[in-house]
């Protein structure tokens, strides 16, 4: 249970938290376990569009650099069925040989990023500034807030939110956590944290739970984000849901049923190892989760915590020895077994606990600006595609109305290619979920996974627009919600 006012909030509590707040012993820990690691340099990488001329040329392409990790070429996003085109991360080094194949194949191609460190450098000097722009001005207002009254706080927060990290800026996970502390003990009567288990290293699964009244038989809407470490749009727009709702609730109507309606769930990183990782000098790129996975040849880490529910998990590598789910050191390995994550271990946990409640599940990733409906797993609609893809169109054009930002609606199946193993076949599969979405964020290529921190705000606004327009057909949809007029 949760809430505040109007769009204006986050700050003072965030310059507290990530000022003040020493990080926990377990995010310690693993900057001290990973100190001997070198910085990861992508000097001279490039992200290249190739636009092959054939399904057959675009499958070869797609076969062979998803199934090698040694080839300096990679696959930067899920492959789209929509224009046909297909994103690489190229190394320096094999910058030429990968240009001279596609000219030996006659396929035409663009570069989107021209030098991925330069935008990994401009990213970490931002978020630098931003940092030492917070602690002056903590600082500077710091005996104010210690001797102001619980209301008078939760005013000045309010008045400050704009200029905090977590509105502007990429917050780490030791200052997200710390931020929903903070809100929960300011708006106790309607915010609490809640803890669904504990990372790989040991780091607290938090998340906070919305709400205005005490009334634990409402339907729920459970919102996760960041369970790919290096989609940092993804927890800051989950961050920037959160704060709407407890703002909202004095001044807007809307969200002020929307809480009267239902309780929120919402967790900004369900991968804190991960997300912690890709926040340090080697691992802005890093995807999967952080444990060691022991091989012939060396210890790698991390699975795809997105490919490791128990659901058809490894379904599309029944016959590929080579498929990407398999090969323990690529980016997209589900794991030997399903659920050998802590992290997808205690989602599963805790949305089961709750199946009966959620009547929404909602996942947050990037990039691509799309939303995605079950199946992941195999080319066919689920019985109820009909329902999900209404849900999504009225949400899409909320969500265009804004900055006119364009998504594409429709299952992996048909946009992407088959995966097996995520979270939303899961809620909908095992949970029952009937509405289990996945939201792949802003923008399409031009930054990918660096998206400029400018974009948060505007990122925010527009996917906070598209799940109001989701929960309100969410209501409509009586069968579902209480089990009438069927």
């Amino acid at each position: 249970m949760l809430v505040c006012r109007s769009c204006v909030h986050l700050s003072a509590v965030l310059l507290l938290t990530c000022c003040w707040s020493e990080p926990t012993s377990s995010s310690q820990a693993i900057r001290e376990s990973e100190e001997d690691l070198e910085p990861v340099d992508y000097s001279g990488y490039q992200v290249i569009r190739v636009h092959p001329g054939t399904q057959q040329e675009r499958l070869s392409l797609i076969r062979y650099y998803s199934e090698t990790t040694d080839a300096g070429v990679t696959l930067w996003t899920e492959p789209s069925k929509l224009d046909h085109s297909l994103d690489f991360l190229v190394s320096k080094k094999a910058r030429r040989a990968f240009q001279l194949l596609l000219s030996r194949r006659r396929l035409s191609f663009e570069v989107l990023i021209n030098d991925l460190q330069r935008l990994v450098d401009e990213q970490r000097e931002e978020s630098y500034k931003c940092r030492r722009r917070e602690e002056e001005r903590i600082a500077r207002n710091r005996p104010r807030f210690s001797q102001s009254r619980p209301g008078d706080r939760a005013e000045s927060i309010e008045r400050d939110f704009y200029n905090s990290k977590i509105a502007n800026q990429y917050a780490n996970y030791t200052e997200i956590s710390n931020w929903l502390k903070l809100v929960a003990r300011a708006y106790p009567d309607t915010s609490k944290i809640f803890e669904i288990g504990r990372s790989y290293y040991g780091q607290p699964l938090t998340g906070i739970r919305i709400t205005n009244s005490r009334n634990r038989r409402k339907p729920a809407v459970f919102i996760d984000a960041g369970i790919h470490a290096r989609e940092w749009i993804a927890p800051a727009t989950a961050n920037y849901i959160i704060n709407a709702l407890i703002t909202g609730r004095h001044d807007d109507l809307v969200i002020r049923g929307l809480l009267e309606e239902f309780e929120w769930y919402i967790m900004p990183s369900i991968n804190p190892d991960g997300y912690d990782y890709s926040h340090t000098t080697r691992g802005r790129l890093w995807r999967k989760t952080r444990s060691p996975i022991p091989t012939e040849q060396r210890t790698c880490f991390g699975v795809d915590a997105n490919r490791n529910f128990d659901f058809h998990w490894q379904s599309e590598c029944e016959f590929n020895p080579r498929c990407p789910g398999r090969l323990a050191c690529g980016d997209a390995f589900a794991g030997f077994r399903p659920l050998s994550e802590p992290e997808t271990i205690a989602l599963t946990n805790f949305i089961l606990a709750n199946r009966n409640r959620i009547k929404m599940y909602l996942s947050l990733h990037s990039y691509s600006q799309l939303f995605l409906l079950p199946w992941g797993y195999t080319t066919e609609h689920s019985s109820d595609y009909d329902d999900l893809k209404n849900m999504s169109e009225k949400a899409a054009i909320a969500l265009t109305r804004l900055y006119d930002t364009n998504y594409s609606i429709g299952t992996p199946g048909d946009i992407l290619y088959k995966a097996s193993g995520g979270s939303m076949d899961w809620a909908k599969g095992v949970a029952g979920i009937k509405y289990a979405i996945t939201m792949e964020l802003r923008d399409t290529g031009s930054y990918g996974f660096l998206l400029p921190a400018q974009q948060i705000e505007p990122t925010g606004k527009e996917t906070w627009a598209a799940v109001k327009e989701m929960v309100k057909e969410l209501k409509k949809d009586t069968c579902w919600m209480t089990r009438t007029n069927c």
